[in-house]
């Protein structure tokens, strides 16, 4: 491939500027002027975090991962709908120029330098994280070459790039030494060298569980490893492995930035997915309130039982607290031949949806989680289930996961939550259907099941995990988009398999291109990785579908009682 000269002339100095006027976790860094070629890692790296941060937890969290996630609804835009614009050559060199070049610096100037044994491993670990994104994301993409001032650069296997980054993860959980240097300036974990072991080993297993269905005995063998020492894994929300924005402007969050302060049109901004609080809604999920905000003018019918009586019943009208929405906004499949008057989100402004917690995940200072306590015991409760060891049953990783959702989340009523059919262990349940009937909340026994759906719930906002999660196991009770960009074929599309290659590559890097295309089988949103689960097709627009409000329904409880106690403002109709 000939590679864009100026990509690789100036990304040494874009990570360096990238570091300048940083705070609050990307502090700013005095650079020696005659040691430009050999920067410290602290110059750099500080930068390939934010890099990182502004584009994995940013703009590509925001215009692609969320929606594939079925986190987010109805939002504008040609990613949200499934498709893909010309700003993807950006992504592409950012990932590459902005974040991996200028990591790579760090290993290239300081790998054979045993003063500098832990920050090298540092920069290994990061390198393995931003290709685990990639790789997922794209597929095939280049490898080691891209990182060297090589003039062609080729692709590398999926296959490959794992067995890559999974054995420099193993190295540096090994290598990493407790008293050897520190990373000064340090983003993530302010140089505690025992956390980067654990982020190292964690991150390992969360990959071999990932790629178990296209590679494994590559999964096993490192999930195995990596389970046989549970004390070298986070085991606390302390724990927490997370990037972080900060108040200063320049450091603002993708979405402070882009939705606070920046007044953007409605269409565009982020409203929660209906899917996603339907499961919520279903269970009473305490964590409802922490995730997501009110939202406003949804009058209900509902029928509960009479103040002070467990027989008779009247018609009441209230608001609804919480309502998202589909994928498509509150679109219907054509073919289902519905009436739109007796859809009961029709009519309402867009602004009257709920959004996610605005002062969670819209302040300036928000975090970008890569692994939390939470998921780490649902990965472990599928580890086990898988085989791969550990020193807790299936059933006890899966509850001390809610236990640690509820606990990052400051929320209360982990232990009745279990109780409930489909959340306890060895039931099921029925759920309540989609807007549609076409979908339900219900959670069967199977353990798979119920670990899928607390790790969707607990990955909130982080989309491209939840995302992952979702081409491997097909668990998750979503729904296609049935409005998708008017460039796809198809009145309703699922989500993509995977991201197109950047625009630019069929003509730049001809030969590297038609190689990865020859590995894949195609390039489109829809050739399937090879970690991907087999998509079984359904057909949508031949199932029955019919409006009803089971998802709007009981909100506080099932008598007027309930709706007393809550303090909500009701007419009784009949």
């Amino acid at each position: 491939m000939k590679i864009n000269k100026h990509i690789y002339t100036i990304a040494f100095t874009i990570g360096l500027l990238s570091t300048i006027s940083c705070t609050e976790g990307f502090e700013e860094l005095n650079q020696d002027p005659n040691s430009f070629d050999k920067a410290p890692p602290e110059n750099l790296f500080a930068g390939v975090v934010k890099n990182t941060l502004d584009l994995v937890g940013g703009v590509m969290n925001d215009q692609m991962y969320l929606n594939y996630a079925s986190y987010l609804g109805g939002k504008g835009g040609q990613f949200p709908r499934y498709f893909f614009t010309p700003s993807l050559n950006g992504y592409w060199d950012r990932f590459y120029v902005s974040i991996l070049k200028n990591n790579q610096e760090i290993i290239d100037n300081f790998g054979d330098n045993p003063e500098y044994n832990n920050r090298v491993h540092i920069a290994r670990i990061w390198k393995a994280y931003v290709y685990s994104v990639l790789v997922s994301t794209f597929g095939p993409v280049p490898y080691e070459d891209a990182l060297q001032a090589n003039t062609t650069v080729g692709y590398s296997s999926e296959e490959y790039i794992y067995t890559e980054i999974l054995d420099l993860l193993k190295d540096a959980g090994t290598g990493i030494t407790l008293d050897g240097d520190q990373l000064l300036q340090d983003p993530i974990f302010n140089g505690d060298n025992a956390m980067w072991i654990k982020f190292a080993n964690s991150l390992r297993l969360k990959i071999a569980l990932r790629i178990n269905n296209g590679f494994p005995s590559l999964a096993q063998q490192h999930g195995t490893e990596a389970m046989a020492d549970e004390a070298d894994l986070i085991s606390s929300n302390a724990e927490n492995i997370s990037m972080q924005w900060g108040t200063q402007q320049e450091n603002w969050s993708f979405n402070y930035a882009r939705y606070v302060f920046g007044d953007p049109s409605p269409d565009v901004v982020p409203y929660a997915n209906f899917h996603f609080i339907l499961n919520l809604k279903s269970y009473d999920d305490p964590r409802l309130p922490a995730l997501i905000d009110p939202g406003s003018g949804l009058i209900i019918q509902d029928t509960l039982l009479a103040s002070g009586s467990t027989t008779n019943s009247v018609v009441v009208r209230y608001e609804a607290p919480y309502f998202g929405r589909t994928l498509a906004g509150t679109r219907p499949l054509d073919a289902w031949g519905l009436d739109g008057n007796d859809n009961i989100l029709n009519g309402l402004d867009v602004t009257s949806f709920s959004q996610p917690d605005s002062e969670r995940f819209f302040a300036q200072d928000m975090k970008y989680y890569i692994i939390t306590f939470a998921e780490m015991n649902f990965i472990k409760a599928e580890a086990k289930l898988l085989g791969w060891g550990g020193a807790s049953s299936v059933e006890d990783y899966y509850y001390a996961g809610i236990d640690a959702s509820f606990e990052q989340l400051e929320v209360v009523g982990a232990a009745e939550y279990k109780e409930q059919d489909g959340i306890k262990w060895g039931t099921e349940s029925q759920g309540d259907r989609d807007i549609f009937g076409v979908v339900s909340s219900g959670i069967s026994a199977d353990p798979l099941d119920k670990i899928v759906r607390q790790r969707w719930i607990a990955l909130y906002h982080h989309g491209h995990d939840a995302w992952c999660l979702q081409k491997r196991t097909r668990l998750l009770p979503v729904i296609p988009h049935f409005a998708p960009d008017g460039s796809v074929d198809g009145t309703y599309v699922q989500i993509p398999e995977r991201m197109v290659y950047a625009l630019t590559e069929s003509g730049i890097n001809a030969e590297g291109y038609s190689n990865a295309v020859s590995m894949l089988g195609g390039d489109n949103l829809y050739t399937p990785l090879k970690i991907n689960k087999e998509y079984q097709s359904i057909d949508w627009a031949g199932l029955s579908a019919e409006y009803n409000q089971e998802f709007a329904s009981d909100w506080y409880g099932n008598s007027v009682d309930d709706l007393i106690a809550a303090g909500v403002n009701y007419e009784i109709v009949e």
